[in-house]
């Protein structure tokens, strides 16, 4: 259950508007009840059966020509309501009292028409249970006064929401009502008669779910009250057995209605992905069967913050919906106008996947998805530029600028990375995974609201002013503000404002006005400024590829639904797992004797190179394609998942001859968590709900990895102008020495002002900062490369004391005869120096240091690339290899003058080592833990 001392309330699927400064413009307002006969609810000989939207998400606000295309595809689709809950409208929930101004007024009379236009039945949700004194005639006459307003605006239908909010009543309220239920109602109903009883009103209940009915369903005295005392005409949500329900099984809608006396309208948190900023939800609407329809007075689907991904989860709602709307079997037609029609015989069909058998004999998900991406890509070869306000979302957060058109890589069996913007390589921002399990998004506590009221700059309402010579423009997406917070004291759809600042891009900071959290409004001129197009003499450099059905298949797959992914994203994983659970048949010290056990895992390992390049090539042709706006929702997503297999895909690279058949990595068999079903593999049973499964398909590799509490190495974010650079990561072989010791000779030289070295001694730098590593312990090696060649390295020694012997035995004789000892009686040059030190003993560092840090790595980069993910992606790709063999710590050692080296490793995640006795008096100690 939710706090009951600090909670604010807050629908399950309603939206929290954020606190902003109470405006000083004249409000509209009404006298009381306003009929206009212009606005007619659809009406027949039975009530119709509600369908359509919420826009109940926490984070930036959808435009108001996103909603108008949402009203457009509703119209088209066949769906028919819209419901009205943003979290930028803070006067619906936090500051209810207040009456709207004329800017805001005018922004809602303009939904409100929009919707009306294309028959799409528009609700306006208030949610006053936070404050209200149910037993205080003001505070009702407040709530009246603030909806007559609303129904001034052309609005006749309502929802009133009280869920998320504390049981507890005030002791005036226990004076005058017998339990919170008989209040909530009290009022309710009063409301209900007051309003003229509307066709649709919606009432949203304190306990939403089955999980917070206390004893149980059938038991709550509170939806005892509800069914018994509230009026017949008002229908009640309710998000099913969950906040987010996999599945909504018919006897559970028998069991609420039979309590409720009356079928409830579904709120469906089956696509909302406002609880975790690096989930996306592509997949078909499931696990509802069609015999739910009758059952049922209405479904409203809450989907993803980012609008134009969207797409599959209303239209499959739609065939869902239209597959039963009569409760007979009949073909899905879906259409277009009198020229266009898609239709579809549903059937039951499995397709070769390991789905469960559906049964649903009128609506297949399988069938409702490849008819939705089918329509979907012809979306995407629609040109639409996006403009500057618009700000990717996700855990990968930067400002988006515009994303280029990008080469297709030459994708082969190494690892692709495609550049960034110069940016820091440590965001200030907390990794995702970092935190525990973040709940789904709902309340706030009562600190937050003060601090939020005093401190916000942002408007109540997003003032976007319309092309009226331009109607099918979009505005821009705006940005899902969720970032992951500390959850120690939060309970379910908790947020803090202040973590969500603080956890913000130094990019998302620069773009956005001080003080605020909310993007510049958008003006006429920004509306009206035309998208580039390249001049008369002007030609692009290439033609991009543009995206395939099979590249929105593998898409959907990659971010199916809340409780599973789909059957090639599954398959990836157990792919995987079976990868490194038997990588001991081609570890280093292995005989290799079992030729056909080999000949399997690389085959394997072949095939699952393969399905990670089919992931970069899907990256490469979304992020050229022609619609801006998709790219924009979908870029900060398809990035994530564009890293995280790039670093696994060079991992199993490395796996082959590398990792001891004696490591305990080797042998760490998962007891069958993985090798379950494909339809849910990584999911264990249980009672969590969608939150407790953090991070997504990109989540699951990352724990599959051996650093994978590694977090910041894996919060990489996207890049602010994407390009057509690519840059591969792959194992070292003996042919990149002479290429590694060039970049080595650059960088240490890099900022001095004279050749510190004579000519006649060009290996003398390599030879001395990484031969070693390079001759002795090459297993340990990754090279960077772009189109040019080879621009930085990431070495490392498993152990260091057995490195050290074998240097002494192999590679120090070698220097020594290579490099004559100089004359220590008269001034050294540098060069003198480094020669001289493989004259003498070297120190070796403390036994109590090297037991927490035995291991040595040495990581560089070429200054010209700039792309901060890359030296991240280097350095997991080398201390997930180190820590595979049984490294649980490494270290580096940095020139005390040296403030490069310094600064790079800091940003990936190293810490300077407090001063022991046996450290190197001129050299710095830098260590990670594994």
């Amino acid at each position: 259950m939710v706090q009951k001392d600090k909670t604010l309330d807050t629908p399950p699927l309603d939206v929290e508007p954020s606190p902003s400064p109470v405006s000083g413009e004249a409000c509209v307002e009404a006298p009381g009840p306003v009929a206009d006969s212009s606005i007619v609810v659809e009406t027949t000989g039975r009530r119709k059966f509600i369908s359509g939207v919420v826009e109940g998400f926490y984070g930036r606000p959808w435009t108001m020509e996103q909603r108008k295309e949402l009203f457009r595809r509703q119209q088209k689709w066949g769906l028919n309501t819209y419901l009205y809950a943003p979290k930028d409208d803070y006067k619906h929930r936090m500051f209810w009292r207040e009456l709207y101004s004329v800017e805001e007024a005018e922004q809602l009379m303009t939904l409100v028409s929009a919707a009306k236009e294309h028959g799409i039945e528009f609700i306006y949700a208030i949610s006053p249970g936070l404050d209200i004194t149910f037993s205080n005639q003001k505070e009702v006459s407040a709530l009246k006064r603030k909806l007559d307003q609303v129904t001034h605006f052309g609005c006749k239908s309502f929802a009133l929401l009280f869920d998320d909010i504390d049981h507890n009543m005030c002791p005036a309220d226990k004076e005058v009502f017998s339990s919170f239920a008989h209040a909530q109602v009290s009022i309710t109903n009063e409301i209900y008669q007051y309003l003229g009883e509307p066709e649709t009103f919606l009432f949203c209940p304190t306990e939403y779910c089955g999980t917070f009915c206390y004893p149980s369903v059938s038991q709550s005295p509170y939806l005892r009250t509800v069914g018994e005392k509230l009026l017949p005409g008002i229908d009640v949500l309710w998000t099913g057995p969950k906040v987010v329900s996999k599945e909504i099984p018919v006897e559970s809608i028998e069991e609420v209605s039979k309590i409720l006396r009356r079928a409830p309208v579904i709120w469906d948190n089956i696509h909302a992905n406002d609880y975790d900023q690096k989930r996306l939800f592509l997949g078909p609407y499931k696990g509802r069967s069609t015999e739910l329809i009758p059952r049922l007075k209405g479904v409203l689907t809450n989907p993803n913050c980012e609008f134009e991904s969207n797409f599959v989860a209303i239209h499959t709602l739609a065939t869902w919906y239209k597959s039963n709307m009569n409760g007979v079997r009949k073909d899905v037609v879906m259409t277009d106008g009198e020229d266009s029609t898609v239709s579809i015989q549903i059937k039951l069909e499995n397709e070769g996947s390991d789905e469960e058998l559906e049964t649903d004999m009128l609506y297949s998900p399988q069938l409702a998805l490849k008819l939705a991406l089918t329509e979907w890509l012809a979306e995407f070869s629609v040109p639409h530029q996006y403009n500057s306000r618009q700000v990717p979302q996700s855990g990968a957060k930067s400002t988006a600028i515009d994303v280029s058109s990008m080469t297709a890589p030459s994708l082969c069996s190494s690892t692709s990375v495609t550049t960034v913007f110069q940016q820091p390589i440590m965001s200030p921002a907390m990794p995702p995974l970092l935190l525990d399990p973040l709940p789904h998004p709902m309340v706030k506590t009562s600190e937050e609201v003060d601090v939020e009221k005093k401190d916000s700059d942002e408007e109540p309402m997003e003032m976007v002013v319309e092309k009226l010579d331009e109607p099918e423009a979009e505005a821009d997406p705006e940005e899902k503000d969720v970032a992951p917070i500390l959850a120690e004291d939060l309970k379910p759809m908790d947020t803090d404002k202040e973590s969500l600042a603080e956890s913000k891009s130094p990019e998302e900071s620069i773009q956005e006005d001080s003080g605020s959290d909310i993007a510049p409004m958008q003006t006429d001129d920004q509306l009206k400024q035309d998208p580039y197009l390249p001049g008369p003499d002007e030609k692009p450099l290439f033609t991009p590829e543009p995206p395939t059905l099979e590249d929105l298949c593998l898409l959907a797959e990659l971010f199916y639904l809340p409780y599973e992914h789909g059957p090639k994203a599954t398959q990836m994983l157990k792919e995987f797992n079976w990868l490194r659970a038997n990588s001991s048949v081609v570890s280093v010290n292995c005989k290799r004797k079992e030729s056909e056990k080999v000949a399997e895992w690389q085959l394997r390992a072949e095939k699952f190179q393969d399905m990670c390049c089919s992931v970069i090539h899907m990256f490469t042709r979304l992020s050229n394609t022609a619609n801006r706006t998709i790219l924009f929702d979908l870029y900060p997503y398809i990035w994530d998942i564009k890293s995280i297999m790039s670093m696994v895909k060079s991992f199993v690279l490395w796996l082959d001859g590398r990792i001891h058949s004696t490591s305990f990595y080797c042998y760490w068999i998962d007891s069958g968590r993985w090798c379950r079903s494909q339809s849910s593999a990584q999911f264990p049973k249980g009672e969590q709900e969608s939150w407790a499964f953090r991070g997504g398909l990109a989540g699951e590799f990352q724990r599959l990895l051996p650093i994978d509490g590694a977090n910041d190495l894996f919060y990489q974010p996207p890049p602010s102008l994407p390009t057509s650079k690519i840059y591969t990561i792959r194992p070292y072989y003996p042919k990149d020495e002479a290429s590694v010791y060039k970049i080595c000779k650059e960088m240490y030289c890099e900022g001095m002002e004279d050749e510190p070295f004579a000519e006649g001694e060009p290996d003398l730098i390599g030879d001395r900062l990484v031969g070693g590593l390079l001759t002795v312990s090459s297993d340990y090696g990754f090279v960077l490369e772009d189109d040019e060649g080879i621009c930085g390295y990431a070495l490392g020694t498993v152990d260091v004391k057995p490195f050290i012997k074998k240097c002494k035995l192999s590679w120090i004789p070698f220097m020594q005869e290579k490099y004559h000892k100089p004359d220590c009686e008269k001034d050294l040059s540098e060069a003198e120096k480094m020669i001289l030190s493989f004259h003498e003993e070297e120190e070796g560092l403390p036994d109590s240091f090297l037991s927490n840090f035995p291991s040595l790595i040495k990581v560089d980069i070429h200054a010209k690339v700039t792309d901060p993910s890359v030296a991240k992606s280097m350095m997991g790709c080398l201390l997930s290899s180190l820590k595979a063999n049984g490294s649980h710590g490494a270290f580096c050692k940095v020139r005390q003058t040296d403030k490069r080296m310094l600064e790079f490793y800091s940003k990936l995640g190293c810490f300077e080592v407090a001063k022991m006795d046996g450290f190197p008096k001129d050299v710095i100690i830098m260590g990670r833990s594994l």
